[in-house]
């Protein structure tokens, strides 16, 4: 194992008597140059005609020109994260503009000085602030500051760098601020803004062309710092001992460029220069990212493979071996707090390119852009769009986008025609979805979650046990945690909602995190208390539950509460979750949760989608207010100010559904989704089916009992289904609530062995059967799971690392860097890494393995069985 070597944050001080230029070292050097803000096309070697670039148009006459690079991301801190780490910004952390990096992560500073190099970077120093894990020596001389008006420059901090010690190898990142906004710098008089020639997805105006004259003269101005940095390599001896790379970051800070998951924003320059092994002027059209480049240098510095990386190095293209590198190449935008929230995410080939707009209904906001308060290139498109077709078109089509969006980039490059509802692109569409959404759970990527002002800043942490749960859930409530298995609580009598100090704490705190069950299950869960805001959890608050089932629970509480949650608030979402068993208590008892509360803070909608319950759910109060329903029991509205905002997606309640109090209309009410919503009409219900076996209170109703608003006043009431054998029983038939007075054939009502019929969902709703539910005929539909296997390895976690097997795979949480190796029986090794720093599931067929997990400090050894 190598020793880890920190580089030193001191210069010396001592003055440099001369330099021995004539020596190399045994290593060959890294030099890479980064754009800031670059539309590729404009430079020549890609295109461009309204400037000459003769020194970055030399590094592809020298060397390797990449056609098919793309951000993963079309913002620096992110993009530039990913460049140092390999990893795509949900691992890394920095998913959002200027959201810091996990301070466990890695960056190349440490990597390459595990191989004997000095690491420096010189200019924009983004993300900033974070020195243990961007531990770069800082080298003088180019601008920091990317919206610096002006960007004067030396070459002599770089200089210094080279030629202090030609024994050792380097590694220096020459990090230009051009041509970012606010585009003060350079000579705009070189061009005439009448001739200049702009992007297809461009307004022609004035505004526009005056605006671009001053842009191209900031890549005059990056073009001149290039062949600064390499006259200065050629100077020292070093220029042919160098890998050189230049890098065009993402696009320009204009409409479809940065901040965004289209070509002209993602598109990016990748040159490279290293003669003895890259073929002068030549072409690649290999699909590469970002965060390949990382792997590409360890690679290239003669390092091993780092296990754990996203990306792949690409060292194979860039020396003519290899003519493809990758299948796709995904792109996340999240636009909190570059403006209000819109996540995207995107696929692509060397040909189409998907985009999924995580949020349709939202308009695109970008503050720096889009400012209306400043006479901007956007403030002028408006004014043309007034009088102007394709001016409307574009700054339509900017704001307000479709779900989807699907473009053929060999016939459309600047992606103004969307394809996406044309029928021969079904297919292709379907794969590429499935392959987008299979990469975002691989990542841990939580789609609109994660672009809210108050983003998870952790990585998720694998639960195992309920001792797991004690020590990591309860003491972090904002966490991000995940099943690695089922959990039996069956050895705890009475469980303590999470949250909560004891089962008398009425009040208990709020779960803000990330519950993932990852299909796994809870079981047996049991509490027996008379008090209130009883559940898994006590109440979740801006929390996401996902993946979870909850098998054969058994919950009695006082007031409000559910198997889940007492109460549910604050843009909450709750997906995929089921549940089995009995819940009970006086009132406000949910199969899922017993409240939706209210909050000043968060005044959008929670959501439950994707969920069912076949559970026994009873209110035993006979006196004030007994309430029951399937999935939860009451809408709040304490003020008619703020509303409990609940959405119903796709979800059905089976078993039975009671209060005990039978005689009274007014105060016994219960129905198969929410007995009570107070006097609001902030519910939405779609794709809801009641299946329950039995509805009794006083005022038992099908969907939803009272107070005092009609089923057409609710938000949306779409596609509701019931078993047409429900016997309804009132108390009062002329007090049946508004739940009760709904005109017939409003909820469509079908015998209980049609619902056990995949046909009726083909015909009649839009569930998910390919990934989401599955049925058997005879039976109601269930979520999909995982395997379950009975492969558990015997709990030895230590300080350094936690392993847990799975169904085919191992899963590798490591607390420190560790290094890894898996022998299977014959003694063969089957994998192996070094200074493991990131979780890893580790494919393995079925078998026994051993496992050494070692530091610097320590050696421990594991037996598993996969199954």
């Amino acid at each position: 194992m190598r020793t880890k070597h920190y580089l030193s944050y001191l210069l010396s001080t001592i003055p440099i008597i001369g330099y021995a230029a004539e020596t190399t070292p045994e290593k060959p050097n890294i030099v890479i140059i980064i754009a800031d803000d670059l539309g590729t096309n404009e430079l020549g070697c890609y295109g461009g005609q309204n400037l000459l670039t003769p020194n970055i148009d030399r590094l592809s006459q020298e060397g390797i020109r990449l056609t098919n690079n793309y951000a993963s991301c079309a913002m620096s801190v992110p993009i530039r994260a990913s460049l140092y780490t390999g990893l795509y910004p949900v691992r890394h952390g920095s998913f959002q503009n200027h959201k810091k990096t996990y301070s466990n992560i890695k960056s190349s500073a440490h990597y390459l000085s595990d191989l004997g190099y000095r690491v420096g970077r010189t200019g924009k120093d983004h993300p900033v602030n974070q020195p243990n894990v961007y531990s770069f020596e800082n080298i003088p001389g180019f601008t920091v500051g990317c919206t610096s008006a002006t960007a004067n420059y030396t070459t002599n901090g770089i200089e210094e760098f080279i030629n202090r010690n030609n024994d050792q190898p380097f590694c220096l990142y020459v990090c230009s601020i051009h041509p970012h906004t606010p585009w003060t710098w350079g000579d705009a008089g070189k061009f005439n803004p009448d001739s200049v020639i702009l992007p297809p997805n461009c307004v022609d105006n004035t505004k526009t062309r005056n605006d671009f004259c001053n842009y191209l003269a900031e890549i005059q101005a990056l073009d001149n710092e290039v062949g600064s940095v390499l006259e200065v390599l050629e100077n020292s001896g070093q220029l042919d001992n160098t890998l050189v790379i230049f890098l065009g970051e993402q696009g320009p800070q204009m409409p479809f460029g940065k901040w965004t998951c289209y070509r002209y924003g993602q598109h990016s320059a990748f040159l490279a220069r290293y003669p003895s092994k890259i073929t002068p002027n030549t072409t690649s059209d290999a699909l590469v990212q970002y965060e390949d480049i990382l792997p590409t240098i360890i690679d290239f510095a003669g390092g091993n493979e780092i296990p754990g990386l996203d990306g792949k190095s690409c060292l194979g293209v860039l020396f003519g071996e290899k003519e493809e590198h990758r299948e796709w190449a995904y792109g996340i935008h999240n636009n909190i707090p570059a403006g209000t929230s819109y996540p995207i995410r995107s696929i692509q080939d060397k040909r189409y390119k998907l985009i999924l707009n995580l949020t349709p209904e939202a308009d695109v906001y970008i503050t720096a852009m889009m400012n209306p308060d400043q006479q901007n290139m956007w403030a002028s498109w408006l004014t043309s769009a007034k009088t102007d077709n394709f001016a409307k078109f574009l700054t339509d089509r900017f704001v307000n986008r479709p779900a989807v969006e699907f473009y053929d980039m060999q016939e459309d490059e600047w992606e103004l025609n969307n394809i996406a509802n044309r029928p021969e692109h079904a297919a292709r569409i379907s794969t590429m979805r499935a392959e987008l959404e299979k990469w975002m759970d691989e990542q841990g990527d939580l789609g609109p979650l994660m672009d809210t002002d108050k983003p998870i800043d952790q990585p998720p942490l694998a639960i195992s046990n309920a001792e797991d749960i004690d020590t990591y859930m309860r003491t972090n409530l904002v966490g991000n945690f995940f099943l690695t298995n089922d959990i039996d609580l069956s050895g705890i009598q009475n469980w303590i909602p999470i949250g909560a100090k004891s089962n008398a704490d009425n009040a208990p705190e709020l779960f803000q995190g990330i519950f993932d069950g990852k299909g796994y299950a809870i079981k047996n869960l049991k509490i027996d208390s008379d008090n209130n805001f009883k559940g898994f959890f006590g109440r979740i608050d801006n929390a996401l539950i996902k993946d979870v089932e909850f098998l054969d629970v058994n919950i009695r509480g006082g007031a409000t509460v559910g198997t889940l949650t007492g109460a549910i608030r604050a843009e909450s979402v709750i997906e995929r979750v089921s549940v089995t068993g009995n819940i009970e208590g006086n009132t406000e008892i949910g199969g899922l949760a017993g409240r939706v509360a209210t909050v000043n803070t968060k005044t959008g909608y929670n959501t439950i989608k994707d969920c069912y319950v076949n559970a026994n759910i009873t209110a035993h109060a006979v006196s004030n207010n007994s309430m029951a329903a399937g999935i939860v029991a009451v809408s709040k509205n304490p003020s008619n100010v703020n509303y409990g905002k609940i959405e119903f997606r796709n979800v059905y309640v089976a078993g039975k559904i009671k209060s005990a109090w039978t005689n009274n209309a007014e105060n016994s009410n219960v129905a198969g989704i929410i007995a009570i919503s107070e006097n609001h009409p902030y519910i939405k219900m779609n794709e809801v089916l009641v299946l329950a076996d039995e509805i009794s209170a006083g005022t038992p109703n099908l969907v939803y009992s009272r107070n005092g608003i009609n089923y057409n006043d609710f938000e949306a009431f779409n596609k509701i289904y019931a078993r047409s054998d429900i016997v309804l029983n009132y108390a009062d038939n002329n007090n049946r609530g508004p739940g009760g007075e709904i005109p017939d054939g409003v909820i469509q009502l079908s015998s209980l062995e049609t619902f056990k019929t995949r046909q009726f969902y083909t015909d009649n709703l839009s569930w998910n059967f390919d990934n989401t539910w599955t049925i058997n005929e005879g039976s109601l539909p269930v979520l999909k799971r995982k395997s379950q296997t009975n492969s558990q390895l015997n709990q030895k976690v230590t300080e350094y690392c936690r392993l847990y097997p799975g169904l085919n795979e191992l899963y590798i949480y490591p607390l420190s860097g560790i290094s890894v190796d898996i022998f299977d029986m014959t003694g063969s090794k089957v994998f192996m890494a070094e200074n493991l720093i990131v979780p890893q599931t580790i494919p393995l067929s079925k078998g026994i393995y051993l496992i050494h997990v070692y530091n610097e400090n320590q050696k421990m050894s594991y037996k598993v069985i996969i199954h």
